[in-house]
């Protein structure tokens, strides 16, 4: 069995902890619309992010917690194990961090100086969004589907963009 030593590398560079939260011992909580954690009564946290593993192959499992730092405190292999306030807190905060509006149809579409204006329909609503340089926020998940986020940090998912008018559909290729 290789070593450190045999590889060269430094112990921070080749170990890594994967640590296990109990959903019994964990408890979160709003203060200050802050989300917070305390695990048992060994340790709280003043600012703790949930976030998803494997937010597309496994969704509602395998959810880590990140300090205010973002730095990991732990990963919940079932948050359907933690109390019932715990849980929603983590479903909230979940939905707010993925939020991602599906679009239906394009509205308009307008560029103007490597800026593009779209109005669109998403199954959340009408939507105004405004992306400067396309290129760097498109993201391509498959051959027919795209994620774009606007100067904002809002992302927008649009699913099957062939059935999209031809201007959009240019707009869209011609940046992959």
């Amino acid at each position: 069995m290789l070593t450190d030593e045999d590889v060269n590398l430094p112990a921070t560079l080749s170990t890594f902890e994967l640590r296990l939260l109990e959903p019994a011992k964990i408890r979160l909580f709003q203060a200050l619309g802050t989300t917070r954690m305390t695990e048992g009564e060994e340790r709280s946290w003043i600012k703790v992010s949930p976030a998803r593993a494997f937010p597309l192959s496994d969704p509602d499992h395998y959810i880590g917690l990140l300090d205010g730092n973002g730095k990991d405190i732990g990963l919940i292999h079932d948050p359907a194990l933690l109390d019932p306030d715990s849980r929603s807190l983590v479903a909230k905060d979940l939905e707010r961090r993925y939020f991602v509006p599906q679009v239906d149809r394009v509205v308009y579409v307008k560029e103007e100086f490597g800026t593009i204006y779209w109005t669109v329909e998403t199954d959340k609503g009408e939507s105004d969004i405004v992306v400067r340089n396309l290129r760097d926020n498109l993201q391509e998940l498959s051959p027919t589907r795209v994620i774009i986020t606007d100067i904002h940090g809002n992302r927008y998912e649009f699913n099957n963009f062939q059935r999209f008018d031809t201007k959009t559909q240019a707009l869209i290729l011609r940046n992959l």
